[in-house]
């Protein structure tokens, strides 16, 4: 099945639909390493208390959140990549849309917090490489 492209009216209509993908998926991602070391923190409490019923249900919430957080981003991912949008970096909220700019295939290329889309790139030449449309 060939990628699916955009024109640029098409890409700015579905930011209503992937900016709030892309911002939980930055969300989920600045928080992965926190909810890591608080069920790594957690579980080493519950053994040195032996188990305790505290413990243990403190363990048990650091973990749920964990796996909810998990969930979370990989359903946004999912979704994103149905929408046929390329995520470029979780952590700045960068996509990108395939396009055609005088029948060349590029990236129109879209940050979270932009209003809209305003840049453009060849294939292969990411971010650096952004030119204003």
């Amino acid at each position: 099945m060939a990628p699916r492209t955009y024109t640029l009216e098409e890409a700015n209509a579905a930011l209503d639909r992937v900016r709030p993908l892309v911002a939980r998926i930055s969300e989920s991602v600045a928080r992965l390493p926190g909810l890591q070391e608080e069920v790594r923190t957690a579980e080493y409490r519950m053994r040195r208390a032996a188990g305790s019923a505290p413990e243990r249900e403190r363990f048990e919430r650091t973990r749920d959140d964990l796996h909810a957080t998990e969930e979370s981003l990989l359903e946004a991912l999912a979704r994103l990549e149905d929408l046929g949008v390329q995520l470029k970096d979780p952590w700045l909220g960068l996509v990108d849309f395939l396009s055609y700019r005088e029948g060349e295939l590029v990236e129109l290329c879209w940050r979270l917090g932009e209003e809209r889309i305003r840049y453009w790139h060849r294939i292969g030449d990411g971010y650096p490489g952004r030119r204003p449309l």
